[in-house]
């Protein structure tokens, strides 16, 4: 119960926080894994709960083809100092499978629920309002990419 109560917490956070400027953010979850897109689902945010580490890992995910990877990942190299300016000590590395990601652990001092769940997704809407613009700016061209616009309640 309480890690469902963490869940919602975390998916209506980064809903509430991410700026509406970039758009409609979308969003799917699979037990303790969260993403979180715009324009292309393999080039998401992601959450995943690690109770028995008593941790929860959070970044941008970059899940695309290898060469789109290694150029995203280049790019946010570049942009390090502007990313740590925003988010602070964050990791930007190659990751499994060719993949790559911007991302951090955090330490979860309490079970999982909705108090850390609702700082835990205020964390990952940082991380969309700082690296969204630079994912937009550094996509490559020949990449899909398409928004759904923001619709006001």
């Amino acid at each position: 119960m309480m890690a469902e109560a963490y869940g919602q917490a975390v998916a209506a956070a980064v809903r509430n926080a991410a700026p509406v400027t970039l758009g409609e953010i979308q969003h799917s979850s699979r037990g303790s894994l969260a993403k979180w897109w715009y324009g292309n689902p393999a080039l998401h945010y992601e959450s995943t709960l690690r109770p028995r580490q008593r941790s929860v890992e959070i970044g941008l995910h970059f899940e695309a083809d290898p060469l789109t990877n290694a150029q995203l990942l280049a790019a946010f190299r570049a942009h390090a100092r502007r990313i740590a300016r925003h988010l602070g000590d964050v990791r930007i590395e190659e990751w499994d499978r060719g993949w790559a990601r911007v991302w951090e652990p955090i330490a979860l001092t309490e079970p999982p629920g909705a108090a850390n769940g609702a700082a835990v997704g205020e964390r990952i809407a940082a991380y969309v309002s700082a690296l969204e613009p630079i994912l937009r700016d550094e996509l490559p061209g020949d990449v899909e990419w398409s928004l759904v616009r923001h619709h006001p309640p």
